[in-house]
């Protein structure tokens, strides 16, 4: 069931579109990766209006780039903001690619959904000190929703947006291609896995998956 959501944002965007050194559905060898290092993540930018008015401008999942500059030449190119605008950051769960860009923006508040904590807490690349545990509807408009599978406490966030419904799900759905079998080749519980994908299907219009471009889900409901 999709969450109840009071707030709503004004807008989104995506900033980097993640990708894999080798996807299976491409016919790849994982032992010869053809594309390279760093792996990225999907990087995605909400902004929205704080309960008192100000603006927020949250991003999902800042990613790992070559360097920090790469990051701010996407984000300046896809939105016109600056590092310093950025208010909040959030992590889905605790892999490196998903985690490094924290540091990117010193100035945001770091937010992890309240179980991930310890996960991400655990990494070195982070300063744990400066975790912020989150849980459901934590900015006006967005919605941390818990998504066991690819690990035991990995969390997407929902948002709504002109009439659909959209989550950004980490890598409880890698890509369009995973998905579409509901595969996923990377969990630590496959069982919570499949289920958390089942869920996605049945409740969610758009996707924004861990390593590809958003996609529709067009299936026939009700």
């Amino acid at each position: 069931m999709f969450p109840e959501i009071q707030g709503k944002i004004d807008s989104y965007d995506i900033i980097v579109i993640g990708h894999q050194r080798a996807n299976v559905y491409f016919g790849d060898d994982p032992k010869k990766p053809p594309r390279g290092k760093p792996v990225t993540c999907t990087s995605t930018l909400v902004q929205g209006r704080c309960e008192d008015g100000s603006p927020y401008a949250l991003l999902i999942d800042p990613t790992t780039r070559s360097t920090p500059e790469d990051f701010y030449f996407e984000l300046r190119r896809r939105s016109g903001l600056l590092p310093e605008d950025i208010t909040h950051c959030f992590s889905t769960h605790e892999h490196f690619d998903h985690i490094e860009g924290l540091t990117y923006f010193p100035q945001a508040a770091w937010m992890v959904e309240a179980r991930n904590r310890p996960w991400v807490g655990a990494s070195m690349l982070v300063d744990k000190a400066k975790l912020v545990p989150v849980q459901g509807e934590f900015l006006p408009g967005v919605y941390a929703v818990p998504l066991p599978g690819h690990t035991y406490t990995a969390c997407g966030i929902a948002f709504a947006y002109e009439g659909r419904k959209y989550l950004a799900a980490g890598d409880a759905v890698v890509s369009r291609h995973h998905f579409k079998e509901l595969a996923n080749n990377f969990e630590d519980d496959p069982a919570a896995a499949r289920a958390t994908q089942q869920m996605i299907l049945k409740t969610y219009d758009v996707v924004i998956p861990g390593h590809d471009n958003l996609f529709l889900i067009q299936v026939p409901r009700g």
